[in-house]
């Protein structure tokens, strides 16, 4: 081999052991580059993550406090036990959940079958006394007729015609509980969420529940104050009034009357017909009482065949007159039970006695009141007759 081949084949062999070098640095470098690059991928894959969850620790303390408050608001919404402060409650909670354009709560009144805005926002104060939705009627009338909420997005109101140009709802929610209907909630949204939809399902069951237990409250109220036959107040809610009566007679310088009515041979009656019509006697006569005198007087059974009336800002001798003329008008009314042909003429004794003029303590008034009703019976009943002082023989 020549001295010059030689070199040739040293000089292949270099070439090609740098070329590989070359090669396996060059396949080295983009490994090392595609290593790098994958760490800067999962790097900023780690800085998403890490923002994304801080995102959702933020969204889920916003979620925990606004569960808070709207727990909190549904404990003071059912502690409430008055109707408009439940509706205002209500209508409060909603505009700071789900932002709405309008809202109107209406209430149910069950004599006129109709449903009344208690509570309102962002409607036109000037319409508010004219919007009154009958059963079925509108979308507020059918969700209280159906008693299933009634939603814009979910049905088609082609045939459902508005009355109202001014409120035109969204969606409506009944508020009933135990199959008894206290109202609709109504509101104008853009908007709605299923989530919301769920917050505003709770809330109508709940403001339904305070709604109820209101009721509940009133009844219980009015059972304490009220005589079980006659539904006319008892003598110890009719003491009450008369004190605090007193009380503003005295402030305003005013008159002030009470009445004491007993029935004349009532005995009698119970024995002749029984205990029972002696019962739908008083029942009767307890809304003629009721009827005559005005509304600001204070009707109440005082026990037995005895009612007793007070009439503010009335003197005696005016009281007197007005007792007088309840006792004729009572000869206009037909107190004839079926299948009697006779019936003996209901007739009264009453007393009267005023503030100041005997006195400004309320059960000596009470008190000659009745004095003056035996008057009125050893006079040969059937008439009235005002108090008077006796006067003592010296």
């Amino acid at each position: 081999m020549s001295s010059g081949t030689y070199i040739s084949i040293v000089l292949g062999i270099i070439i090609a052991t740098l070329a590989i070098f070359l090669l396996i640095a060059l396949f080295g470098s983009r490994k090392t580059r595609r290593r790098l690059n994958q760490t800067d991928i999962l790097t900023d894959e780690l800085e998403r993550h890490k923002k994304e969850n801080m995102r959702l620790r933020a969204e889920l303390k916003r979620l925990n406090s606004m569960t808070n408050l709207f727990f909190a608001s549904m404990i003071r919404l059912t502690a409430k036990l008055n109707p408009l402060e439940i509706a205002n409650e209500t209508r409060g909670l909603l505009a700071n959940y789900l932002d709405p354009e309008k809202i109107a709560i209406f209430v149910y009144d069950e004599k006129g079958k109709r449903l009344n805005i208690i509570t309102q926002q962002g409607l036109d104060e000037n319409w508010i006394p004219k919007i009154i939705y009958k059963l079925g009627e509108g979308k507020v009338g059918r969700a209280a007729a159906t008693r299933f909420p009634v939603s814009r997005s979910e049905l088609e109101f082609g045939n459902i015609k508005e009355p109202y140009p001014v409120f035109d709802p969204d969606i409506c929610y009944p508020l009933v509980y135990q199959d008894r209907l206290y109202g609709v909630i109504a509101i104008s949204i853009e908007k709605i969420s299923e989530r919301e939809k769920n917050l505003l399902g709770v809330v109508a069951m709940m403001t339904a529940v305070a709604l109820n237990n209101t009721r509940s409250f009133e009844s219980i109220q009015t059972s304490a104050i009220t005589d079980p036959l006659t539904k006319l107040y008892n003598i110890a809610h009719f003491k009450d009034r008369l004190q605090e009566e007193i009380k503003r007679a005295q402030k305003f310088q005013h008159d002030l009357s009470i009445i004491i009515i007993d029935l004349d041979n009532f005995k009698d009656y119970n024995d002749t017909f029984g205990h029972h019509a002696g019962d739908q006697l008083l029942i009767k006569l307890a809304q003629i009482f009721r009827h005559h005198f005005d509304e600001t007087d204070t009707v109440a059974r005082y026990g037995g065949d005895e009612f007793i009336v007070m009439c503010p800002e009335i003197k005696k001798q005016e009281a007197v007159r007005i007792a007088g003329n309840l006792l004729q008008d009572l000869q206009l009314y037909d107190f004839t039970r079926e299948g009697q042909k006779n019936h003996p003429s209901i007739t009264f004794s009453a007393g009267v006695s005023s503030y100041p003029d005997d006195s400004s303590n309320y059960a000596d008034l009470i008190k000659m009141a009745d004095e003056a009703l035996y008057e009125a019976k050893r006079a040969g009943r059937n008439n009235v007759r005002g108090y008077k002082p006796k006067i003592e023989k010296i």
